[in-house]
């Protein structure tokens, strides 16, 4: 480590910190107020925070930012307890020159840089990533759990039809049920059944791990829902949303869901591609799902005045219906988070509520 680097001649106003983080050690670049980023650092993680502390030391205000990635959120909540400004920021390639020349320090100093420039005023330097709380990652956390067990269980599912499909035994659905498993065992060998028997005891655990979480995940939904909704997809919207007064303009809902069309603009040229998939991907699919549902259900939501026709016409292409379907889904997640952040009222938007039975 080159102890230089810690050397300030006087109280710094700013001081501002790039981190490319790894398991084994932290690559650091600092600038000093606005003079020129200095070399990169090499920490220990261990080391890193006795580091930090030193900075706060030499100047007034220490920020620091690092890309969300593996080691979640820890890392910017023990530096927040220390008294420092984290900024979580979305991962993506920082070779802005193409040179195809990519290493931990030209990272940290392109974060350095562009962290400067984003507190100089240059909000769009940064993709900033909000820092859950404790509590609101653990809400979180059941939904997510429950796609990776259900990733689970249809690989399994898949591997058991396969190992049967070797053997000439063609089945379709739950293979593991009662019905089809007596007709398995009287067909196949004692070496496929010892190994479907794997495959079943695993899928019939994770089935009932999953009958569990979606039970917690409807018991918490609120009993006034939007018809068409359900209990278990408001749950997972609220949850993945955390919180909608985090959101300025219909445009943040929109980027934040990644519904927003793709654009190439030049001179007089313009072209609206397709969606631009960026930001949270399972709060897209299910709004997506749930535009299906309300496109059936609710016929008197204004989104589905102008694209209820398109979406009705058995005649139209399937690409047409499904930018048609895109588009509402667009639109619906920026009505529901109006009403979540209590800016307007379903039945303003035309939209028909239930009242769920306990």
């Amino acid at each position: 480590m080159n102890t230089e680097l810690n050397k300030v001649s006087k109280r710094a106003g700013l001081i501002k910190i790039g981190i490319d983080m790894h398991r084994r050690n932290y690559r650091v670049v600092r600038q000093i107020d606005y003079s020129e980023p200095q070399p990169a650092q090499k920490f220990h993680p261990e080391s890193f925070c006795s580091w930090l502390a030193k900075q706060q030391e030499l100047a007034e205000r220490v920020v620091v930012c690092y890309e969300a990635g593996c080691f979640g959120y820890e890392p910017a909540r023990r530096m927040q307890a220390m008294g420092v400004e984290v900024y979580v920021i979305a991962p993506q390639n920082w070779d802005e020159q193409g040179k195809g020349q990519v290493n931990d320090k030209h990272d940290a100093q392109v974060m350095c840089r562009r962290l400067s420039e984003y507190l100089g005023g240059h909000r769009k330097a940064l993709s900033i990533v909000r820092i859950p709380s404790r509590e609101e990652e653990a809400r979180r956390a059941g939904g997510r759990l429950r796609e990776q067990l259900g990733k689970e269980l249809r690989r399994m599912q898949a591997m058991g039809r396969s190992l049967l499909l070797q053997r000439e035994m063609v089945v379709s659905g739950r293979w593991w049920a009662k019905s089809i498993w007596g007709e398995i065992l009287e067909a196949m060998p004692p070496w496929v059944i010892a190994q479907l028997e794997i495959w079943k005891q695993l899928i019939e655990a994770i089935e009932k791990q999953l009958r569990k979480i979606e039970g917690e995940l409807r018991a918490g939904a609120p009993r006034k829902l939007i018809f068409g909704e359900g209990e278990f997809t408001h749950e997972l919207l609220a949850r993945e949303l955390i919180d909608p007064e985090r959101f300025r303009n219909a445009r943040q809902v929109g980027n934040y869901f990644g519904l927003c069309p793709s654009e190439s603009t030049s001179d007089q040229r313009r072209r609206m591609g397709p969606i631009t998939k960026h930001g949270n991907p399972r709060l897209r699919r299910l709004m997506v799902e749930l535009a299906w549902r309300v496109s059936r259900f609710q016929p008197d939501y204004r989104g589905m005045r102008r694209w209820g026709a398109l979406l009705e016409d058995r005649r139209a292409s399937s690409a047409a219906r499904k930018k048609a379907i895109v588009a509402l889904a667009r639109r619906l997640a920026v009505d529901l988070w109006r009403i979540a952040a209590g800016r307007v009222r379903p039945q303003e938007l035309g939209l028909v509520q239930k009242v769920r039975l306990n």
